[in-house]
């Protein structure tokens, strides 16, 4: 191989060992950061659902559609 492929080669594998240790802390988005509330069951009729996103066990984040 030449020089600049293993460089190459080299650079991406550190870059992709620090993407991994990172894939936590690259996900931004929570359900305070929506401005959503964590409603036990469901949603209001005003609001939609976006999963857990950060709510306990049983809990739904819910987002008011009227921001």
């Amino acid at each position: 191989m030449k020089p600049q492929s293993i460089l190459v080669l080299l650079v991406l594998a550190i870059l992709a060992l620090h993407c991994k240790e990172n894939e936590a802390v690259s996900f931004p988005w929570s359900c305070a950061s929506l401005s959503g509330v964590c409603r036990q069951g469901v949603c209001l009729l005003s609001e939609l659902h976006f999963g857990p996103l950060g709510c306990g066990k049983g809990f739904l984040c819910c987002v008011s559609h009227f921001l």
